[in-house]
């Protein structure tokens, strides 16, 4: 088997596979592995040939399954029975199966995605392949299981506050977060076609940056000029682990500093240094505000008002994440108006930060890929973790843990490549954000190859090369 997408494009194009041969040698892999893994929701029974004369010449996608396609049905991780069956497809996948994708299955997600675990009562608990004790992240911790195992070659996922940069940060692939507004965000919500303004982003999971960048090119619906990087440009690069404003696992600390060695041997200009007010009260709290304000726009009155009665406890214990996201469901467009305009400042103070930098290098949680938990209490779809993380000697929410440094990256819009810089002492995958300019995805992505370049290849489920280490 072929272990990346654009290889595997280029041996159908040319007719040393047929479509057919490879959509089964697929199904055989998801036979072997998904009943170990949980990674698919749903898996088409027929999958059509599109022909070699289309870009992509038939290559085998999966699709989170919140994402609307046509015919196919849309889960949200919700247990029902008759599951949501959209009558359209999203944008940027509908101009992937007109490129020439085909599409294999839906893949798993925890309940109305409101989880950085994945799992649910259709298809259980989705495994880290790397160690199927340890969770594969969320919420689209199914498409970067599927990916990492060599299910599929690539997923296309959504991210609102990490949900595809955490799990590919565990499962130890890519991931593209493009820039807010650079594809249409139509077709993600329950049952309705319309989007939120803010935030909610579709994005590719794949195993190479390569893979990254052709998943890319076909989901716009009018590919950017691609700016790439030559082999001997400069790069400068700002790097901070946000220790000192954020406790950080010594697991991605080790592995952090043992790539910014590495790079730092290939004379890439490092300037260890963060813009300010990034990861600050300010950024939280903007975020939490608009999050909440949108997301609440969704609930019928009563909802909202049971979110706000039950969860205010929960709230209180996560000052960075939900307390914020809870002070938005109170929908006082006066402090939704001051929390944009905190955005809008925030992002121009970015913008010129990087004016002296071509990306900035950030970790992507506090923790890295930790044991299945199982949450202290339900109350629907959401899920409540009264027990913390300790990082060193403190103890950290759940969910502050997870999201302390993907909110303020998703509050100000930029794009964002996850990259793989290597195992920690357990084994398991650490990535991190590569955070670009933006509306420059193409100079991000060649960036981000570059900088792998450097590093030693994370050695993937793929080719009959197994990497469970408790099956």
């Amino acid at each position: 088997m072929i272990d990346n997408a654009v290889e595997t494009v280029a041996t159908l194009k040319a007719g040393r596979v047929s479509h057919g041969a490879l959509i089964e040698e697929l199904a055989q892999r998801r036979h072997t592995f998904d009943g170990l893994l949980h990674a698919f929701i749903h898996t088409q029974g027929k999958v059509t040939d599109p022909g070699q004369a289309l870009p992509l010449a038939g290559l085998p996608i999966s699709i989170k399954d919140q994402i609307h396609v046509a015919g196919m049905p849309c889960s949200f991780g919700l247990a029902a029975k008759r599951p949501f069956m959209p009558l359209a497809t999203a944008a940027p996948v509908q101009s992937l199966i007109r490129a020439g994708a085909s599409i294999i299955g839906k893949t798993s997600l925890p309940p109305l995605a409101m989880d950085f675990q994945t799992s649910n009562d259709l298809v259980g608990i989705t495994c880290n392949p790397w160690n199927r004790k340890y969770t594969a992240g969320g919420s689209s911790g199914g498409g970067a299981a599927a990916v990492a195992s060599g299910m599929s070659f690539i997923d296309i996922g959504a991210d609102l506050a990490g949900s595809l940069r955490i799990p590919a940060a565990y499962c130890g692939v890519c991931s593209l977060v493009p820039t807010q507004g650079a594809l249409p965000g139509e077709h993600m919500l329950m049952g309705g076609d319309g989007a939120l303004d803010h935030f909610a982003r579709m994005g590719p999971i794949a195993r190479t940056i390569d893979d990254l960048a052709l998943a890319w090119k076909h989901m716009q619906p009018s590919p950017e000029q691609d700016v790439t990087m030559g082999p001997t440009s400069s790069i400068r690069l700002a790097v901070s682990t946000g220790q000192g404003i954020l406790p950080v696992d010594s697991r991605i600390t080790e592995v952090f500093e043992r790539a910014i060695g590495v790079f730092r041997l290939q004379e890439i200009s490092i300037e260890d240094v963060l813009p300010p007010v990034l990861l600050s009260s300010k950024s939280w709290h903007a975020y939490g505000m608009i999050m909440g304000y949108e997301t609440s726009a969704l609930m019928r009155p009563i909802e909202r008002f049971m979110a706000r009665k039950f969860g205010a406890g929960t709230a209180r214990q996560s000052p960075r994440f939900l307390a914020p996201v809870h002070a938005g469901y109170r929908r006082d467009k006066g402090a939704y108006a001051a929390a944009l305009d905190v955005r809008r400042d925030l992002k121009l103070h970015f913008d010129g930060f990087m004016d002296d930098y071509d990306a900035l290098l950030l970790p992507v949680s506090c923790v890295a890929a930790f044991p299945h938990r199982t949450p202290s209490s339900r109350h629907g779809p959401v899920r409540n973790y009264n027990e913390p993380f300790v990082i060193g000697a403190k103890a950290v929410n759940y969910l502050d843990a997870m999201t302390g440094f993907t909110t303020p990256v998703s509050l100000i819009g930029n794009p964002v490549v996850t990259i793989p810089l290597g195992l920690d002492h357990l084994g398991l995958p650490v990535g991190a954000q590569l955070i670009g300019k933006s509306g420059c995805e193409g100079q991000l992505l060649a960036l981000a190859r570059r900088l792998l370049s450097q590093l030693p290849v994370i050695e993937h489920t793929v080719g009959g090369r197994e990497c469970f280490s408790n099956t």
